[in-house]
């Protein structure tokens, strides 16, 4: 093949590329945490002003990282989300590849070709490339972050490749604020990314060739990363989880099962694309071609699988673990799987087995997720279209979507949360409920009872005065309250009345069906500016499958007199337990005796508190 034809296959496969990411892009629908992004444009004319506000209360009240701002920019006007995603899908690649092999990729068969295995194998070792690819809030929070990273990095690898050159002074006001941005992507990722930066600048410095902008990029980056893990809204987010338990003491609690546990699950995620790899070395073994492999690979590929574990090992002390954190030791993994390919592609038997196997399962997979993402997005629309069409204050019905369990390719069906659905029909479309047309096992019961909310002004409002400020519904889900208390202080409307200071603030049950003999009203949550009382009670299975609501021990109301559990339209009277499991605190019993939702009670002498719900 000449190299006007291989740079014509090599451009084609680019184009081809981009086609797909937008088809991705148009077919993308609105799941989950997009239905939040939704409610602030319907609110906020889009504009830098927006953008500046959301990013403030984010960083203060809420998620602090930089890609949840991205992500209200790409729910905005649609062709931000049609121009700038498939262009950060596409500028991953070669940034990756920057960063592997210190140049960038060429229009050759051979380069072609080492992308395409690249890209094949971070899609088989990540546990949902669908997922971290095409729903939006995943991908602007770990592909877009990741990639920045990447950018960054890339900057460091291709100076220090190629023969000294003058100090380009330009890039000293460049290289600071994409430091900072990389820094501010994500939690998992900075430890080890501050830790590879200051090797790189220390060897530039050992070898004469440090630069202002190289130290600019490392400034930027440990500002940003300290913004991001000890910015304010960590310690509000998921009602404190960030602030429950140290660093130190989820390690300790973990021991070496739990850190071996996530270590494993990386592996074992991350083995069809090892195997693949694997394989192309038995063949070039058994064809006896394999030359020497240069020391330079082993030491390259060495410090990528080093980077991979350590960003693994950020997570043992992590209060959340998902697969979607797998996704950047994932691509440093790969990077090190691909840099053992470029030196099996000397070797012809391995080279046709690589190239013709990871195109096969490049292709199997494109078609996999362009499928899927058209099936769930008509589905979509068809049901953004009947919630539109519901009247006012109604209660709209839905169909399920077909395909409403999560796999590797598709979110599922996220209406499947009783507190999502109150969220979009209160704050999207106006409406007092969301059902689905048929009874769903898989599906959480909206609650029974409501939450009602009491406000309290210094000096007092006037009955009037106090019921302009009451929003449209309180939801009945103590999380998603305390998110629209902590909302309403900060942007309106109760945070901001001339004259008067908010000096109370309680949220009560109203129409539970739980018995309680002393007829004592029931809390959810007590706020004044001085304290915030609540129980933060979870769904908690112990490892012998039985069911129980766990209770944040600093989170429990002190001298406790007695604890319920109401289900069914009945109540009993339950004993708490002690933690065996995890100490986290006391755990409400719960014993199935219907289908439905089973919501737990622990009471004082005068007052019961809410203190959370189990369904099946």
């Amino acid at each position: 093949m000449t190299a006007r034809t291989e740079r014509l296959v090599f451009w084609g496969a680019v184009v081809a590329m981009w086609a797909v990411f937008e088809v991705q892009a148009f077919h993308t629908p609105v799941l989950l945490d997009d239905w939040y992004q939704l409610t602030w444009h319907r609110h906020h004319a889009f504009g830098l002003a927006s953008i500046w506000e959301y990013g403030h209360y984010n960083y203060f009240h809420f998620n602090p990282r930089i890609g949840d701002v991205i992500l209200m920019m790409v729910n905005g006007p649609r062709a931000i989300h049609l121009v700038a995603t498939p262009l950060v899908q596409m500028a991953f690649l070669p940034l990756a590849f920057a960063v592997i092999f210190a140049r960038w990729p060429r229009p050759t068969l051979r380069d072609l070709s080492l992308l395409v295995i690249l890209q094949t194998l971070v899609w088989l070792a990540m546990p949902i490339p669908g997922i971290v690819y095409f729903y939006r809030p995943f991908a602007t929070n770990y592909l877009w972050a990741f990639t920045t990273m990447l950018g960054l990095f890339a900057v460091y690898r291709l100076e220090l490749a190629r023969p000294a050159g003058a100090q380009r002074w330009w890039l000293v006001p460049l290289m600071l604020p994409l430091g900072w941005v990389a820094g501010m992507g994500n939690e998992h990722t900075g430890p080890t990314a501050m830790i590879a930066m200051a090797a790189l600048v220390w060897w530039a410095w050992k070898q004469k060739r440090l630069r202002a902008w190289m130290v600019s990029g490392l400034v930027g980056l440990y500002i940003g990363y300290p913004m991001l893990f000890f910015a304010p809204g960590q310690h509000l987010r998921y009602a404190g989880m960030a602030t429950k338990a140290s660093p130190i003491k989820l390690l300790a609690e973990r021991g070496l099962s739990g850190t071996g546990g996530i270590t494993i699950d990386f592996l074992a995620e991350a083995q069809l694309a090892l195997d693949v790899v694997l394989v192309a070395v038995l063949i070039g073994l058994a064809r006896g071609g394999l030359r020497e492999l240069p020391r330079k690979t082993v030491v390259a590929a060495s410090a990528f699988l080093a980077a991979a574990l350590g960003m693994v090992g950020t997570l043992f002390a992590s209060p959340t673990v998902g697969e979607r954190l797998f996704f950047a030791p994932v691509v440093l993994f790969c990077a090190a799987l691909v840099l053992f390919a470029d030196w099996l592609l000397e070797t012809p038997a391995a080279r046709r087995f690589l190239v013709i196997a990871c195109t096969l399962l490049f292709a199997w997979q494109v078609e996999r997720m362009v499928q899927v993402l058209a099936e769930g997005y008509a589905e979509n629309a068809h049901r953004l279209s009947l919630l539109a069409a519901a009247p006012a204050n109604s209660v709209a019905v839905i169909p399920p979507y077909d395909k409403y369990k999560r796999s590797r390719w598709w979110w599922g069906d996220d209406l499947q949360y009783a507190s999502l659905r109150e969220y979009v029909a209160n704050e999207v479309y106006d409406l007092s409920g969301i059902e689905y047309d048929q009874h769903l096992h898989w599906s959480e019961p909206t609650p029974h009872d409501h939450f009602v909310a009491t406000r309290t002004f210094d000096p007092p409002l006037s009955p009037a005065e106090d019921q302009k400020l009451a929003p449209r519904y309180i939801p009945t889900f103590w999380e998603w309250a305390l998110v629209q208390l902590r909302r309403s202080i900060a942007m309106g409307p109760i945070g901001d009345v001339a004259g008067h200071r908010l000096v109370h603030y309680v949220v009560d049950m109203a129409d539970s069906p739980f018995a309680d003999p002393k007829h004592r009203p029931i809390r959810v949550l007590d706020w004044t500016p001085a304290a915030l009382t609540f129980i933060d009670g979870r769904m908690f299975d112990d490892p012998n499958g039985q069911p129980y609501v766990r209770i944040w021990a600093p989170s429990m109301p002190a001298g406790p007199t007695d604890a319920y559990v109401e289900a069914c339209g009945e109540t009993r009277q339950v004993r708490l337990q002690d933690d065996v499991f995890d100490h986290i605190g006391p755990m409400i019993p719960i014993d199935f005796v219907c289908r439905g939702t089973y919501t737990t009670f622990v009471c004082q002498p005068d007052v019961c508190w809410f203190a959370g719900r189990y369904w099946r």
